[in-house]
């Protein structure tokens, strides 16, 4: 009997053991491929804050994803996550954006969304890279105008095989002049919020 329950134990805690694995070589290893800011399945919250959905999938989504390749020195990926070696693929996360309906994007400021771990999953299995190795991704879950806040989940997955390593919800505070550099704010504190959550993550993990 205490044989019985020894393995069953061993059993359950194969799974945890190998998530732990999986997600302490986010942090061991030092290259990483930047995939974006992917928007597909995010909404972004209050009418009076959003009034041309359009233009936000249209020119929004791209704007947003190329300030962090133009601005490497303030989207510091290296720096907030501990790299040597960042690589800048957008492709994929462009593909998925610009395939939001407009008509769907934006909620009234009662309404809520949020993403589950499966939502996340599903989402980087449908990631189809000739790439490998360790690819990081933003995965916006909303643009909150009511309370100035965006909210997205922090996620590395092995390219090659479309598993999720390690995932962390974040949000930032949005602010600034104009669209554009009100929510790119919120995607800028992320970053930084990630820096200085980076050791605790990776000691947790190791």
């Amino acid at each position: 009997m205490k044989k019985l329950v020894l393995i069953i134990l061993v059993l359950l805690a194969m799974p945890l053991a190998s998530n732990a694995q999986s997600a302490s070589s986010v942090f061991n290893t030092h290259e990483v491929t930047w995939f974006g800011v992917d928007f597909s399945n995010a909404k972004f919250i209050g009418p009076e804050g959003f009034s041309n959905p359009v233009e936000i999938v249209d020119r929004f989504f791209d704007s947003w994803n190329n300030l962090v390749v133009s601005e490497q020195k303030k989207y510091d990926i290296k720096k907030h996550f501990r790299k040597r070696y960042v690589e800048y693929d957008l492709s994929i996360v462009k593909e998925r954006n610009s395939s939001v309906d407009p008509d769907d994007l934006v909620l009234e400021s009662y309404e809520s969304h949020e993403l589950s771990m499966e939502d996340i999953r599903q989402i980087i299995s449908e990631y189809n890279s000739n790439r490998s190795g360790l690819g990081l991704v933003f995965i916006v879950e909303t643009f909150n105008k009511p309370r100035d806040l965006g909210t997205m989940y922090v996620t590395f997955f092995d390219i090659k095989t479309g598993k999720v390593l390690f995932t962390e919800k974040l949000s930032g505070k949005a602010g600034g002049i104009g669209l554009r550099n009100y929510w790119a704010s919120s995607i800028h504190k992320v970053f930084i919020e990630s820096g200085k959550q980076y050791g605790k993550w990776k000691k947790y993990y190791n």
